[in-house]
């Protein structure tokens, strides 16, 4: 394994690739381990802080959808990456409203989005996830 030091910017980016690839597997406890103690995740369902609440949020969203996050665009400025993401949500059952639309069994939505997170110490501390 190479190893580009701590705080790199090819480490945050690798982070960013890591963070995305085991959000899309679905499993919350490998997911955990992104999230610094203290993490607030701000979106368009508000504001989460800690671990728990972005996990709750997470399984209640994957019960209800096939969640699939792609990076398109990922910069790297300190202990700062701003992501383009193209998020196609699959529904897995009929949702009555979800951001405003509703979905049948099948039916997907992709959504633009900008993620900016700020990393400490190798995990996230804030997350702001919104519409581009």
């Amino acid at each position: 394994a190479v190893s580009i030091g701590k705080g790199g910017v090819m480490s945050h980016e690798a982070l960013m690739r890591d963070y995305y690839r085991t959000y899309n597997s679905e499993d919350p406890a490998a997911l955990r381990a992104f999230y610094h103690e203290d993490v607030v995740l701000v979106s368009a369902q508000g504001e989460m802080h800690g671990p728990d609440a972005i996990l709750d949020s997470y399984r209640f969203l994957t019960g209800q959808f096939l969640d699939r996050m792609t990076p398109t665009h990922i910069a790297v400025d300190g202990d700062t990456a701003v992501v383009a993401i193209t998020d196609r949500f699959a529904a897995r059952v009929d949702v009555a409203d979800f951001m405003g639309v509703a979905l049948k069994k099948g039916e997907s939505l992709d959504l633009s989005l900008r993620g900016t997170y700020t990393i400490d110490g190798g995990k996230f501390r804030r997350i702001v996830i919104e519409p581009v």
